[in-house]
């Protein structure tokens, strides 16, 4: 069961990268919003970068019905798990991931902050300010031109090349460093975290409070206290990891969920069994 969750896991971010790049088979842009940070510059996209869109609707001062309703159902079927399962550039993360650190409360806010920040400049210079700067773009756009023989190297190339490098530094160093603290995609998907069909589940009587599950996350969470949060990809790492399948990546609507016990409570209920 384990090693097929992480089967299926790797042969869903495989067609996330081949949607991504589909533009192979010949097939012009399509409408379809990705349910991920993919660039619309690619030379092979087919389909719409939901970051990009957002800031040409403030731009134009278009009602965004179709954007929204995209969104609101990509967060409700599985909130951050296209992030876990789907992003090409989330499975970029994972693949350069080699520390599993912990997540600063506090800065694992900051992708809202990137949001916000990408809304109000589109609004406020009537420009795409947050593609000049996306490290994706870099990536999947001007690197790709380059080699075509279609950019030079400029500012906008370099400024490209600036924060992919440094994005990818930041990804060595800290395991999903992109997805947990600048994905302005992540923030919105977190948003509907708590309500996606898509959920971990926490059995706490399987739970021994072994902290494998942490270990595990490449997020630096704590399921086994806080699952589900807005940081949680549900990428199912901890369920793997987990000695007592306490933990269950599930497709179902979510219901109360029960609070985990606090380590004095389990050290209790083990002293009163006895």
């Amino acid at each position: 069961m384990r090693f097929r969750l992480t089967f299926v896991r790797r042969i869903s971010q495989g067609f996330g990268l081949l949607l991504g790049l589909f533009g192979f088979t010949g097939i012009g842009m399509t409408h379809i919003i990705f349910p991920g940070l993919h660039c619309y510059a690619c030379p092979l996209a087919v389909t719409v970068c939901p970051i990009g869109l957002a800031q040409n609707l403030v731009i134009y001062g278009t009602v965004p019905y179709f954007w929204v309703a995209t969104i609101v159902a990509y967060g409700l079927i599985a909130g951050r798990g296209f992030c876990g399962w789907f992003c090409p550039f989330g499975t970029l993360n994972d693949l350069l991931s080699f520390r599993k650190v912990r997540i600063n409360g506090i800065a694992s806010y900051s992708k809202y902050v990137v949001l916000v920040g990408t809304i109000v400049a589109a609004w406020a210079f009537a420009d795409t300010m947050f593609c000049k700067l996306c490290p994706v773009g870099g990536l999947e756009a001007s690197i790709p031109y380059f080699f075509l023989g279609v950019a030079s190297i400029n500012r906008p190339f370099l400024v490209h090349l600036g924060t992919l490098v440094a994005t990818l530094a930041g990804m060595a160093i800290i395991s999903r460093f992109w997805c947990r603290y600048l994905c302005p995609m992540g923030a919105l998907l977190s948003l509907f975290n708590r309500v996606s069909f898509l959920h971990l589940k926490l059995d706490t009587n399987r739970c021994s409070r072994c902290g494998e599950c942490a270990r595990a996350c490449p997020m630096g969470l704590k399921p086994h206290e806080e699952y589900d949060t807005h940081n949680c990809i549900k990428c199912g790492e901890c369920t793997t990891a987990c000695p007592l399948d306490a933990l269950e990546l599930t497709f179902s609507p979510q219901i109360e969920r029960s609070k985990p016990r606090s380590k004095r409570a389990f050290l209790r209920l083990g002293r009163d069994g006895d």
